[in-house]
């Protein structure tokens, strides 16, 4: 379990790095609340679809799902879905090994500034928060690039939903906008309403 992490939590960094080429207890229960909860209030923020990797190609069978890559004027999001080799993932922050897992990302981080990736990394509080009836585990970071000195600011949402994780890295050029919760509650929360398996294609994500 140990090295499918490991394995994984390269790959987003590595994902995180790379800029744009452009500048509760039960899942029904859960998903019960999410049909009723009301959309955050519109931010203006377009996002638009890039491209989709598997992570399966390079490591088949480790449950290391696929991504999605969206662009704005503002920053990027990669969505991840992914199981880890496992399909029983407790809703919400709520399972045994989530903890462990999302931790990770922390030691991942200062793995990547011992191998030079970055210059350096300040580390956000972690917290909790609600989006669409969903628990989510988030945290940020401030990155500096090592090889160009320029600092971003990064924010991570992770969550299990139907049985699989479902995480959401979020990259702003720093200083990140002063709004930057609402747009990513927005971009979240139109996602999950849309099917984070399902991007839009070419089309902008617009509101619903």
């Amino acid at each position: 379990m140990k090295l499918l992490s490991a394995l994984f939590l390269c790959a987003l960094l590595c994902a995180c790095a790379t800029a744009p080429g452009t500048s509760p207890p039960t899942a029904s229960g859960e998903a019960a609340e999410a049909s009723q909860a009301p959309a955050p209030e519109p931010t203006g923020v377009r996002w638009r679809y890039i491209n989709t990797k598997s992570y399966e190609t390079t490591s088949a069978g480790a449950g290391l799902g696929h991504s999605h890559r969206f662009e704005s004027s503002v920053g990027w999001v990669d969505v991840y879905v992914y199981d880890m080799k496992r399909t029983d993932w407790r809703p919400g922050v709520d399972d045994p090994q989530f903890d462990a897992h999302f931790k990770g990302t922390i030691v991942e981080v200062q793995r990547a500034i011992a191998q030079g990736l970055y210059a350096s990394a300040k580390v956000g509080a972690t917290r909790d928060v609600r989006i669409d009836g969903i628990t989510f585990r988030a945290i940020s970071f401030r990155l500096v690039n090592a090889r160009d000195g320029k600092a971003y600011d990064s924010y991570t949402y992770l969550t299990a939903r139907g049985g699989r994780l479902l995480k959401y890295r979020m990259s702003f050029n720093a200083p990140a906008p002063a709004n930057v919760e609402a747009i990513a509650r927005e971009f979240i929360d139109r996602n999950l309403r849309t099917g984070p398996d399902t991007p839009v294609g070419t089309r902008e994500l617009r509101n619903t």
